[in-house]
């Protein structure tokens, strides 16, 4: 997804600093919990899975939003789902409304922090 060119609050430094952090992920530990989250995805997750991948095989850059009661599995969803986006190189921003949500994501933050 190409980066905006205007209406960003960030300096030149902090967007470089957020790119590298996303690219800073070890690829083979990605793929490695793929190979182990991927066969343990439910139906429901598996078919949310399978979608959201293949609209990021084939767009330029999306915005998803999964929402489900406590205890169906979503953080275990994002989580796969970050490590496959991620361990094809591309960025993927973890984005949570509360604080307590964004540490169980990995690399998340909530929105204000990380749109600040």
């Amino acid at each position: 997804m190409p980066l905006p060119s205007e209406g960003i609050n960030r300096s030149g430094d902090e967007l470089d600093q957020l790119i590298r952090e996303e690219r800073s992920y070890s690829i083979i530990q990605l793929e490695n919990e793929l190979h182990q989250n991927v066969p343990l995805l439910n139906n429901d997750q598996r078919a949310i899975y399978d979608a959201v991948m293949q609209e990021i095989e084939h767009t330029d850059g999306m915005c998803f939003f999964v929402d489900g009661p406590g205890g169906t599995g979503k953080t275990f969803l994002y989580n796969t789902l970050l490590a496959s986006v991620r361990s094809h190189g591309k960025i993927a921003l973890a984005v949570a409304s509360s604080g307590v949500a964004a540490l169980l994501i990995s690399g998340g933050r909530t929105a204000h922090f990380r749109f600040k």
